[in-house]
């Protein structure tokens, strides 16, 4: 029994290492087959998506190439017409030769002409710059000026001042003098101041005095000498005296009444002319040419016009300062692009010289072009003929590629199906193993319990052994 029960546990242990060997296997080859069919399916919907890229493709094809034949039988036409006009563009280049040589004695002359330009230019802006330093010059000028005009407006201001003030006081004098000296008393001052009527008056004021001193001293001693008090004698004394006492007073005024007629008659005359003179000086007198103080401080025509001038003078100068600052640099660049513009000449002159050799060597390669162009015409028939071929040849692709688009489709179709079932082996072959678990675990138990009961006879045995 013990060897039955070992060898049945061997066997067991054997069967089961098997199985788990077996199906480890099975699972392992049945993924990678699922791996490998998913795989395909992928590569065979790629197939099928390619074979309908290159059925489309193929379609695109042949209409491009029945478009291609259509543009070479146009490129054809074409090829014509450029032969026509290469033959155009000989007779153009043979102008444009002759044109070019024209060019070159046109350029040649304007590089002189550019050349005078630019000495014209550099003496221009000479001048600039000597006329910048005039102007400068000027504006000073102009500055001065208007300060000379200011201060001159200033003083002619005061002078107008001075003037009205002499002119009110003129005539305030004038007024004064005629009410002192009213126009009755100018005749008797007139004849007062006659020369035969004032010799006259200044010899009576001469001898007036002694005779009058005589004729007191006369009467007062026929006064003494009649013994009478109080008779005509003393009071022609008394009279005669007061008379000499008067005629005393009045002999100097009487000396010098003529020269005071004839002082007072000039103070009249002076009084007129101070007051025509400070109102000619005032208001101007048009027969002298003189314009009056009122004309120099007037704003529009006197002094403050003169300052207003000089200001804008000075505005002037200053604006033709900055324009001949403006004129010296556009001369200055002028005369710069004078100098680039001869340099320019020359260089055109010379690349004048190389258009015209170019144009030759146009006018020929022009001829080669026009027998060029005959053979492409050709050429492009050719290509015509065989852009009709290549068209029927892509419609027959187009065909095989829909036939190839169709079985691409059915291969991952087919493919699709393997991948379901190659994963369902997949599925079933890794879940074996645990199905079969419990049957094991079952199986093993049985050979523990008969092991135990094994070893509980083998004890059984030798207690009975020991016992007997």
């Amino acid at each position: 029994m013990r060897v039955a029960v070992i060898v049945l546990s061997v066997l067991l242990a054997a069967m089961v290492i098997l199985f788990f060997i077996v199906t480890a296997k099975i699972a392992a080859g049945a993924a990678e087959l699922a791996g490998g069919t998913t795989t395909a399916q992928d590569g065979s919907a790629a197939l099928a998506a390619g074979a309908g890229d290159l059925s489309s493709g193929a379609d695109k094809l042949a209409a491009g190439t029945e478009d291609l034949a259509a543009g070479a039988s146009t490129a054809r036409d074409g090829a014509q017409k450029l032969a026509a006009g290469a033959e155009s563009a000989a007779i153009g280049a043979t102008t444009l030769s002759e044109g070019a040589g024209s060019l070159a004695v046109g350029t040649s002359n304007a590089a002189a002409g550019a050349g005078k330009l630019s000495a014209g230019a550099q003496t221009a802006l000479s001048g600039a710059q000597n006329l910048q330093a005039g102007t400068v010059r000027a504006d000073a000028g102009a500055q001065s000026v208007l300060a000379g005009a200011t201060s001159l407006s200033a003083g002619v201001s005061g002078a107008h001042k001075i003037a009205s003030d002499l002119l009110a006081g003129a005539i305030e004098f004038k007024t004064n003098v005629d009410a002192a000296v009213p126009a009755a008393m100018i005749p008797k001052l007139q004849s007062l101041a006659d020369p035969t009527a004032a010799a006259g008056i200044k010899g009576a004021a001469a001898g007036a005095p002694a005779n009058s001193q005589t004729l007191a001293d006369e009467l007062a001693s026929l006064s003494a000498n009649d013994g009478l008090v109080g008779s005509k004698i003393d009071q022609l004394a008394q009279l005669a005296a007061g008379l000499d006492k008067q005629v005393d007073g009045i002999a100097a005024a009487a000396d010098a009444a003529p020269a005071l007629a004839a002082g007072t008659l000039a103070t009249v005359e002076a009084s007129k002319k101070i007051a025509g003179g400070a109102t000619m000086l005032v208001n101007g007198e048009p027969s002298l040419g003189w314009p009056g103080t009122v004309a120099l401080v007037n704003a529009k025509t006197g002094a403050p016009a003169l300052v207003a001038g000089a200001q804008a003078l000075k505005d002037g100068t200053a604006q033709l300062s900055a324009g001949a600052s403006q004129l010296s640099g556009g001369l200055q660049a002028l005369s710069s692009g004078a100098s680039a513009l001869h340099s320019g000449t020359i260089t055109l002159d010379s690349g004048a010289t190389s258009l015209s050799q170019g144009a030759v060597s146009l006018a020929e390669g022009a001829a080669t072009l026009q027998s060029g162009a005959a053979d492409l015409s050709t050429g492009v028939g050719d290509l015509s003929e065989g852009a009709a071929t290549v068209a029927e040849k892509t419609g027959e692709l187009a065909a095989g590629g829909d036939k190839i688009e169709t079985g691409a489709s059915d291969l991952a179709a087919g493919t699709g199906l393997i991948a379901d079932g190659s994963g369902a082996l997949a599925s079933a072959t890794a879940s074996a193993a645990p199905s079969t678990l419990p049957w094991m675990l079952g199986i093993g138990l049985a050979g523990l319990i008969a092991l135990g009961f094994w070893v509980g006879h083998r004890i059984n045995h030798r207690r009975a052994l020991a016992a007997a």
